[in-house]
């Protein structure tokens, strides 16, 4: 094998890890949304799966994991996509549909 055959081989092999990597990722995919919306890049991609994870870690260092679930399983489904931006939405009064869920994680983790 040449080196530029070479380099091909394992350039491809690289970016077939990636999108495995991606979409082996529990917030891959809610983090691939919120950048369709705001426009993001990979490396947006990959700060959002970052900040998410640090957070999961945080709360489980609270013992927090079943208030951080619910949290974040809120946001899944909830979150939209409106004016370049992606997250819950809120009512007239400014209540999220996931306020409960992230009352209830805040406390828990002592924010």
């Amino acid at each position: 094998m040449n080196r530029c055959t070479a380099f091909l081989s394992h350039a491809s092999l690289l970016a077939a890890l990636a999108v495995t990597l991606h979409a082996c990722n529990p917030y891959g995919d809610y983090c691939q949304e919120a950048m369709d919306c705001e426009g993001g890049n990979e490396a947006d991609i990959d700060a959002c799966v970052v900040d998410i994870e640090e957070a999961e870690e945080h709360a489980s260092l609270w013992d927090c994991d079943e208030w951080f679930d619910a949290a974040f399983e809120c946001a899944e489904v909830e979150s939209e996509c409106e004016n370049d931006r992606y997250g819950v939405p809120t009512d007239s009064d400014g209540h999220s549909r996931c306020e409960d869920e992230q009352e209830d994680y805040q406390a828990c983790a002592g924010y």
